[in-house]
């Protein structure tokens, strides 16, 4: 999102004043983890198609940690942008997804969190997906509420109405604040398809980020600009191979993609079940994630988003 964002401000503007220091102190507010990305044996790096670049993986992940304590991976979602860097994929991994956890026996996938960090939830991810990710973003719940508070509150379309004590979220376009967005990304009990319509929430909300970071109103706004900005590096922790530089490359590869252009889905799953302890617990497809893994490593992920959605 930062490196978009930067990329059309420069490209407007030039590299001049308020708006090349904002990006600057934003890029340098963000915390880089050498830790949250795994070190042990690591799936084959995909090689780019001819005229392209490499696709890239990106792990995010939305934690509720509190304090010194490390939480769980609360969201937890894949976002993969093709090689031509025109294609942008947002996957949502339900957090009870049932899936071998490296080094463990097979449980919740926000189990690995839990267990070993952001690295065993990297790896795992890594070994369910048969591909390298190549960089890890993790946001807290504070973060999360930050970000919105700092855009001016985003504006969503909601496609079920629900209640969260005296908030009212009815359906159609609706606009929320920071601590709103964060009980509406969180509801599930109330939802007619539970964790499946939260992730969906969830996905909504990111893209509504992306849009309104690089709607005019934010652009054409020096003040607006760097408190969003610099309010979004700050929230963030990455992994150290996200250099400033990368961030900026990136951004300006994908300058003219926009929040409209992230196609957005789900892990195919094929229902629900009980483990053997008594756990409720989502089911993936294995024949679709067997495609959905061969689109992964070949760079033909909207083959496949084509036929799966």
């Amino acid at each position: 999102m930062l490196g978009v964002v930067i990329a059309l401000v420069l490209a407007a503007v030039g590299v001049v004043g308020y708006y090349a220091k904002s990006a600057v102190d934003a890029m340098d507010n963000i915390r880089r983890e050498p830790s949250i990305m795994p070190t042990g044996r690591r799936p084959t790096p995909v090689q780019p198609s001819e005229a392209k670049a490499a696709p890239l993986n990106f792990v995010l992940m939305g934690s509720d940690h509190r304090g010194t304590e490390r939480g769980r991976s609360d969201v937890l979602q894949l976002l993969h942008i093709s090689g031509d860097r025109k294609q942008v994929f947002l996957m949502s991994i339900p957090r009870d997804s049932w899936v071998p956890i490296p080094g463990h026996s097979d449980a919740k996938i926000n189990a690995a969190y839990s267990w070993g960090g952001a690295a065993l939830a990297v790896e795992t991810l890594e070994s369910l997906l048969d591909v390298p990710m190549d960089h890890t973003a993790i946001i807290d719940f504070e973060g999360f509420v930050n970000v919105i508070d700092a855009l001016g509150g985003v504006t969503v379309n909601n496609r079920e109405a629900s209640t969260a004590g005296d908030l009212q979220f009815p359906k159609g376009e609706i606009t929320l604040d920071g601590n709103e967005a964060l009980i509406y990304v969180r509801q599930r009990k109330n939802l007619s398809d539970g964790d499946f319509g939260r992730a969906t929430r969830q996905r909504d909300v990111i893209k509504a980020v992306v849009e309104k970071l690089t709607s005019t109103g934010v652009l054409t706004d020096p003040a607006r600009f760097r408190e969003a900005v610099t309010t979004l590096g700050s929230n963030f922790t990455v992994d150290e191979a996200l250099t400033n530089q990368a961030i900026l490359d990136l951004g300006w590869s994908m300058r003219d993609v926009r929040g409209a252009d992230i196609h957005s889905f789900q892990i195919p799953t094929s229902g629900f079940g009980t483990s053997a302890d008594g756990q409720s617990i989502v089911l993936l497809d294995k024949a679709a994630l067997a495609d959905l893994q061969t689109a992964l490593r070949t760079d033909t992920m909207l083959g496949f988003y084509e036929s799966h959605r």
